[in-house]
């Protein structure tokens, strides 16, 4: 589907919901979560913490809503060694449901993909661009420059440094800042700010990729555990 997109140049959103949103959704997040999102995100901890779980749910169900491939984890994965809880990865389909959604007609791919040799690796990525321009949105664009990901990808690639003071208030001027963005192509490794997608395939007509920590590793940065040499995803890491 995504290659289709990016062959005939149609605006696309593809969005991942990991741990980290479905917490935010369900609104079960146990303190060393409240704490990190709290701090991470510029909200005082204890006493904001209603007040980013309520910032960020309208963002995350925004994306889900609108997004037009969602990515949730597979409950059988079997490119991580995971202990799959419905507690950590699931969604309510009464919740779903309420959000105007059925849920029969949702495109839903395992959370995973991003991270699959033929999709998260350079010469996955390089396949699915059939060489078209890209432009990545992530806080390590240094770190990118340095490993040469043009090159690597044999295409032209262009940044959006993504601060890590941005927060769900102060979005204003980097979203505008998508507006210069010529290439067709957009990948993010963005956190929680999950409907950039949607906002670039709509106000901007881009096909937005969400990748996750796969940038972490295009950057050098073995941010899982399983992207450490010998680990079953070791094949993202660009040293």
């Amino acid at each position: 589907i995504i290659k289709e997109k990016i062959k005939t140049k149609t605006p696309f959103a593809f969005t991942r919901f990991g741990d980290g949103e479905i917490h935010i959704l369900n609104r079960n997040g146990y303190e060393q979560f409240n704490r990190k999102i709290c701090n991470q995100w510029g909200y005082k901890y204890p006493e904001q913490i209603e007040q980013v779980y309520e910032d960020a749910s309208n963002v995350i169900k925004d994306a889900f809503i609108k997004s037009d491939l969602i990515g949730l984890m597979d409950r059988n994965c079997k490119i991580v060694n995971l202990n799959y809880n419905p507690h950590h990865w699931s969604l309510k389909k009464d919740m779903v449901q309420s959000w105007g959604l059925n849920i029969n007609d949702l495109q839903i791919c395992d959370h995973m993909l991003s991270r699959q040799k033929m999709f998260g690796s350079i010469e996955g990525m390089k396949d699915i661009l059939q060489g078209n321009s890209l432009h990545i949105i992530t806080p390590y664009v240094e770190r990118m420059k340095q490993r040469k990901i043009d090159k690597l990808l044999g295409v032209d690639v262009t940044y959006t440094l993504h601060p890590e003071t941005i927060n769900f208030n102060n979005r204003n001027e980097i979203i505008e800042s998508f507006s210069e963005i010529e290439a067709p192509v957009v990948l993010m490794g963005i956190g929680l700010q999950k409907d950039y997608g949607v906002i670039l395939r709509d106000r901007f007509n881009k096909i937005a990729i969400d990748m996750g920590a796969t940038m972490d590793a295009w950057s050098g940065i073995k941010s899982r555990p399983w992207v450490g040499k010998g680990g079953k995803q070791d094949y993202l890491v660009v040293e």
